[in-house]
């Protein structure tokens, strides 16, 4: 069985289904599939938990591919506002659920070793070889930075893909002192530079988060900000027509369409609305 974590609300029920649905299509492993979610609505209206019945939605269509996979909703609502309410990067250019993943060694269900993924991010190849790497003492992996690496540190990491050796978090206290950065510190990109700063880390190749674009080898891809070709341009795999008419992407179209015939069925029983 493969351990696999993503954060968010339900507004990211497209990304989860997407980026979990284009893994089980490559694997013949399990999947177990924990989603890390909040109520944030006092913030803003739209941060609603995803719930379990959404999450039944994702569960079905992973047992397609195997009978085991299941999915799991765990909701962080008191422990996030335990460790970062007040906290000085609460309101960035991102949602607060990017701090949902720094809380995993404080939550008693998760297990000693996951993947996390962001919600961008779908699979061309097996994960099974890299997630059955030996990582050793190090408490995480992760490639390089596409832009970081350039603009920032030449060692600066993506986060966007994580094999977190949560045992030797625990052990470690390493994300203890990553949230203390981020409640304490004002960043651009606060999780991933505590993580960065704050923990030891196995820099893995770029085609187990490739950001730019798909290569031969890419195992697992990233929709992530970039220049297109001199603007930013942030197309993610469910804005279907950008990714045909401005990307030139038709090699997702099978899990796509997949993805689409599942969620008009989810909305047509009024699981979703959006």
């Amino acid at each position: 069985m493969i351990n696999i974590f993503l954060c968010g609300n339900d507004r990211m029920f497209d990304g989860f289904l997407i980026s979990t649905l284009s893994i089980a299509r490559h694997t013949d492993e399990s999947l177990n599939v924990i989603l890390l979610t909040m109520d944030r609505t006092e913030q803003d209206a739209r941060f609603v938990a995803i719930n379990d019945e959404q999450a039944a939605v994702i569960e079905n269509a992973l047992k397609k591919y195997n009978k085991d996979s299941k999915v799991k909703v765990i909701n962080c609502d008191e422990l996030f506002r335990e460790q970062f309410e007040k906290g000085k990067n609460l309101t960035t250019h991102y949602t607060p659920y990017i701090f949902l993943r720094l809380l995993v060694d404080l939550i008693p269900e998760m297990p000693d070793k996951a993947l996390y993924i962001d919600t961008d991010i779908v699979a061309y190849q097996d994960i099974k070889e890299f997630y059955n790497m030996d990582i050793g003492d190090y408490e995480l992996t992760a490639s390089l930075d596409y832009l970081g690496r350039n603009a920032i540190n030449p060692k600066y990491i993506n986060s966007g893909v994580l094999i977190m050796n949560i045992k030797k978090i625990r052990e470690t206290g390493s994300f203890i002192k990553a949230r203390e950065i981020c409640k304490t510190k004002k960043m651009l990109l606060p999780d991933q530079t505590a993580i960065y700063k704050c923990c030891k880390i196995l820099r893995v190749p770029d085609k187990y988060n490739e950001q730019k674009r798909r290569r031969k080898d890419t195992v697992l891809r990233h929709f992530s900000m970039q220049l297109h070709p001199f603007f930013p341009c942030n197309i993610k795999p469910w804005h279907i027509e950008k990714l045909h008419d401005i990307y030139k992407i038709y090699d997702l179209d099978d899990v796509l369409e997949e993805y689409r015939a599942i969620k008009f069925e989810a909305q047509d029983k009024g699981i979703i609305n959006f």
